[in-house]
C-alpha cells in the first residue's frame, strides 16, 4: 500500500496587515548666516566747551550709525587724537585753545585723506572760511544754528555730502573774492615750525620765551621773529597779532 506525501501545512494567515504611511520628514532650509553688523562711523568730537560737546555727544548716540571714539578740548590733544584713532568724521570747532581748527585740520590731512569735515562754530569770518575751504571741510554749521541742522548736517556729511547753509555759501563767496594782503597770502606758506612760532609770538611770547618753549637758542628764536616779520608783511607784534586773529590761528577769547 503506496502512503501519499504528507503535505505541509499552510498557516492561516490572519487579516492583511495595514501599511502605515508615515508623513515624509520635513527639509528644512539651513538657516541664513546672521547679518553682520553694519559698522558705524567713528566720530571724534573737538570742543573746548564742555556744554557744547556733550550735547553733540548725546546728538550722536541717538543715532545707531555713529560710535563717539574721544573727544579734544584743545588744538595738540586734536592732532594727537585724531592721527591715533584715525576718525571717519571729525567735528571741529573753529576756535580752540594752543592752535586753531585750520591748522588742526592742515596737520592731519594728508595722514588721513579720507576722513570728512563738520565745523561747528561761530567763527565765519572770511578770512577763516578761506583757510578752512583750502583745508578740505565737507560741512559748516553755525553754532546759533538749531540743533536739527546739526543732526542733518552730521548724516550728511558722515555719508559723504557736503552742508553749507545759504549765508555761509554768501560768506564762501565774500572770502573768494575778497583779495588777500601780503600776508593773509603768505601765511599759508609758512612751515609748520614758522607758523608755530608766529602763534607764540601773537600769544604775547617773547623771543626768550620762544626759544626756551622750543629748545632753540634765543638767536635763532629771534631770527625766526624777523623773517616772519619780513615774509608777512608786517610792522611789528600788533600786526601779527591781528593777522593770527583772522585767520584763526589764536583766539583773542582764549588768549
Amino acid at each position: 500500500m503506496t502512503t501519499k506525501p504528507s503535505l505541509p501545512k499552510l498557516k492561516r494567515k490572519g487579516p492583511p496587515k495595514k501599511l502605515s504611511l508615515k508623513k515624509p520628514e520635513p527639509i528644512l532650509a539651513p538657516a541664513p548666516p546672521p547679518t553682520p553688523p553694519v559698522p558705524r562711523s567713528r566720530v571724534l568730537i573737538i570742543e573746548d566747551q564742555t556744554a557744547v560737546c556733550e550735547m553733540t555727544m548725546e546728538i550722536l548716540k541717538s543715532v545707531e550709525a555713529f560710535e563717539v571714539v574721544g573727544t579734544a578740548a584743545n588744538g595738540t590733544q586734536a592732532v594727537a587724537m585724531a592721527l591715533q584713532l584715525k576718525p571717519d568724521l571729525i567735528i571741529l570747532d573753529v576756535m580752540i585753545p594752543e592752535m586753531s581748527g585750520v591748522e588742526v585740520l592742515r596737520r592731519i590731512k594728508t595722514s588721513l585723506p579720507k576722513m570728512r569735515v563738520l565745523v561747528f562754530s561761530a567763527k565765519q569770518e572770511p578770512q577763516v572760511v578761506r583757510g578752512l575751504i583750502q583745508e578740505g571741510m565737507h560741512g559748516f554749521v553755525n553754532k546759533h544754528s538749531p540743533l536739527s541742522e546739526l543732526r542733518q548736517a552730521i548724516t550728511l556729511v558722515a555719508n559723504g555730502g557736503i552742508w553749507f547753509d545759504e549765508k555761509f555759501s554768501q560768506t564762501v563767496r565774500d572770502a573768494l573774492a575778497k583779495p588777500a594782503t601780503q600776508g593773509d597770502g603768505m601765511i599759508d606758506l609758512l612751515t609748520p615750525r614758522e607758523r608755530e612760532i608766529s602763534m607764540l609770538i601773537a600769544r604775547s611770547h617773547s623771543s626768550k620765551d620762544v626759544a626756551a618753549l622750543l629748545n632753540i637758542s634765543v638767536k635763532t628764536s629771534e631770527n625766526h621773529r624777523a623773517n616772519l616779520m619780513r615774509k608777512l608783511g608786517v610792522r611789528d607784534v600788533a600786526g601779527l597779532v591781528r593777522l593770527a586773529i583772522r585767520h584763526g590761528l589764536i583766539d583773542p577769547a582764549n588768549d
